[in-house]
């Protein structure tokens, strides 16, 4: 990300560059994500369990990101923060936070990654988009489809079963509550499959909470679509490491 840090310990700065936006000439809203938590995780100095963030408007390449971050509370264990990025003093993007330095040491599970063929049988992602993706956020991603049917493939061919992608970012694991949030913001790409309609939309709102940081090289994106109304789409997603655990 090239998150910048300030002569104020509570202020970051984030060029958006083309490498971080979409193909459409937006940022990303998966790096929107990922620099609010960045830029939490720096200001509390604890480490992310929870964050929601309300998209209002679009950086766009070359723009100049400005985040604040404010702590309303700050226990002996947990902190709670929110985060609010600008582009010459005009709001984009405003995230609460949560944050804890608690002992991991009873952590559970109580759900089974889906049953699908590992990365290396399974095809490459077709691109979604009919537009140049070379030198977007697409450049860091690898992705490969192990269940369902998504993007042009889905046109016209709504899809009902389950919908999962295997992911890395090459020679880069996945993990850290950043990198989690960059690689799972793939939530309106699901909804037009179900709908069986051409790929498009922008996010309002995106929720990630942590349970397992520990990093994997792939990671399996299990993505469900939920329902459709007044023209916004909601979904869900799961994230497992190759080993079966979730993320």
């Amino acid at each position: 990300l090239d998150l910048q840090p300030t002569d104020d310990p509570q202020r970051f700065r984030l060029a958006a560059r083309a490498g971080l936006c979409t193909p459409f000439g937006f940022l990303y809203g998966g790096s929107g994500i990922a620099a609010s938590i960045e830029a939490a995780e720096r200001a509390t100095g604890r480490p992310l369990q929870w964050i929601a963030t309300q998209f209002i408007g679009t950086p766009v390449p070359d723009d100049i990101v400005d985040f604040e971050v404010t702590m309303p509370a700050h226990g002996k264990a947990t902190t709670q923060a929110q985060v609010v990025a600008t582009v010459d003093g005009r709001p984009v993007f405003t995230s609460l936070s949560a944050h804890t330095e608690r002992q991991s040491g009873d952590g559970a599970q109580f759900l089974r990654m889906p049953v699908v063929p590992p990365p290396e049988d399974c095809p490459s992602m077709s691109e979604p988009f009919a537009a140049i993706v070379a030198g977007t956020f697409f450049d860091h991603l690898e992705r490969r489809l192990a269940a369902g049917r998504i993007a042009i493939e889905a046109i016209d061919n709504p899809q009902a079963g389950p919908l999962a992608m295997w992911c890395r970012i090459p020679d880069h694991q996945i993990g850290s509550p950043a990198t989690q949030a960059f690689v799972a913001d793939i939530i309106p790409l699901a909804v037009c499959a179900a709908l069986g309609s051409m790929p498009g939309g922008t996010s309002l709102d995106n929720t990630v909470r942590i349970i397992d940081p520990e990093p994997s090289e792939w990671v399996l994106l299990d993505i469900t679509a939920e329902g459709f109304h007044r023209s916004i789409g909601h979904g869900s997603l799961r994230l497992w490491g190759r080993d079966g655990r979730l993320l």
